[in-house]
């Protein structure tokens, strides 16, 4: 069901100042990373800005960036263009948002996941067992930390944020072995994606290797890996469901994950450029469609995998009961607060704070999963769009 669609955008008009949900796209012109402002006869500056991601070119979460992006373009008769470059061809996962700083790249996408420990407050939204229950849910919980919270704004100081939003929540799959009692969960090798999922695979009894996704098929494939923890859209995005036989359906951790640009491209950007990001960032548009669209990953990638050979198996109740356990928990979460302290943050103080805001909207998105849906179904539109936060 997943359809490739490349935009390679002609005219954008504005980059918008995020007020909590993001903030705009680059400034300054550029033609292959980081160039110069054209005249376009007749129509002022032109603008173009490199759109660095370490997701594949087919893959949703590209679409999701350039579907966004073409909304800009089409409404800016031809002042801002876009370079879309994905899987990693100008950058790798570890590399993009620093690319972005200096100036090497103009806006990029990224996950906290991939540079474990620089995001410490953010990556709240990775911890299991936080009561968040979908990407929507993890989108409005993100934000309004960055709102709310000076030092969850701080972590991202050095960049001009354009959207922040959660990730599918990720099941545990593996390649040859089905995971039916507790004792099958020991020693056994799961990718995770940085450090606050080590904690709680390991809590369970597995044994977590870091990884990025672009590696993590490779290792299944060569038996370096028993299996992973990677959400629905990594699964999709990277065709993991090749290496893997099985696919047990639990609600583990997401992402907290971003669009940043070039601080500096961004202040070079006249007012009315501004605007126009403002109208599909500011508002938290992109953050909605993001959660909207990465939720909806469990439904057409479990069908895709299904097609793949995959067989997706619902916990037995005792191994159900082992990974949601008071105990497993308990440690989990103590670790985050230690982890916390660990970074100069009072630990139990700023876990509270996060806890006060997911119970703060634990009713909003108490039906999220009452029906299906795709991401082809998001009809909201950006013009007067307000979130629920």
């Amino acid at each position: 069901m997943k359809k490739i669609i490349a935009i390679l955008l002609s005219a954008i008009m504005c980059v918008g100042l995020l007020a909590g949900c993001g903030g705009s796209s680059s400034g300054g012109a550029t033609q292959a990373a980081g160039g110069e402002t054209q005249a376009a006869g007749g129509s002022g500056e032109t603008y173009n800005f490199v759109v660095v991601n370490h997701d594949s070119a087919n893959c949703m979460g590209e679409k999701w960036l350039e579907t966004l992006f073409g909304y800009i373009a089409e409404e800016s008769n031809g002042r801002i263009t876009f370079t879309f470059q994905p899987g990693g061809s100008l950058f790798g996962a570890t590399e993009t948002i620093d690319a972005v700083k200096d100036g090497s790249a103009d806006i990029c996408w990224m996950t906290t996941g991939t540079y474990g420990g620089r995001f410490p407050l953010s990556e709240f939204i990775n911890l299991v067992g936080n009561g968040i229950n979908s990407a929507q849910m993890g989108s409005a919980v993100l934000n309004t930390m960055y709102k709310e919270i000076p030092e969850v704004a701080k972590e991202y100081e050095g960049w001009h944020v354009l959207a922040l939003h959660g990730t599918s929540l990720s099941p545990i799959s593996t390649a040859s072995k089905k995971i039916e009692t507790v004792s099958d969960l020991t020693g056994l090798r799961l990718r995770v994606a940085g450090s606050i999922p080590t904690l709680y695979v390991n809590a369970i009894g597995a044994t977590a290797v870091a990884l990025p996704t672009s590696e993590v098929y490779d290792n299944l494939s060569k038996n370096a890996l028993d299996g992973m923890c990677n959400d629905w859209h990594n699964i999709d995005c990277f065709k993991l469901y090749e290496p893997i036989k099985y696919c047990m359906d639990v609600s583990l951790n997401m992402t907290a994950s971003g669009v940043f640009m070039n601080q500096a491209k961004y202040d070079a950007l006249p007012d009315d450029l501004k605007a126009l990001f403002d109208k599909y960032f500011n508002n938290c548009y992109a953050a909605d469609m993001a959660g909207y669209w990465w939720d909806s990953c469990r439904y057409w990638v479990g069908d895709e995998m299904k097609e793949n050979g995959v067989e997706i198996y619902e916990p037995s109740p005792e191994v159900e009961a082992h990974l949601f356990s008071d105990e497993v928990l308990k440690e989990t979460h103590d670790g985050y607060i230690e982890f916390l302290n660990s970074k100069g943050y009072d630990g139990q103080a700023m876990y509270d704070k996060f806890m006060e805001i997911v119970d703060r909207f634990s009713a909003d998105y108490e039906h999220v999963w009452d029906s299906e849906f795709n991401y082809e179904d998001w009809t909201a539109t950006a013009d007067g769009y307000q979130a629920k936060y």
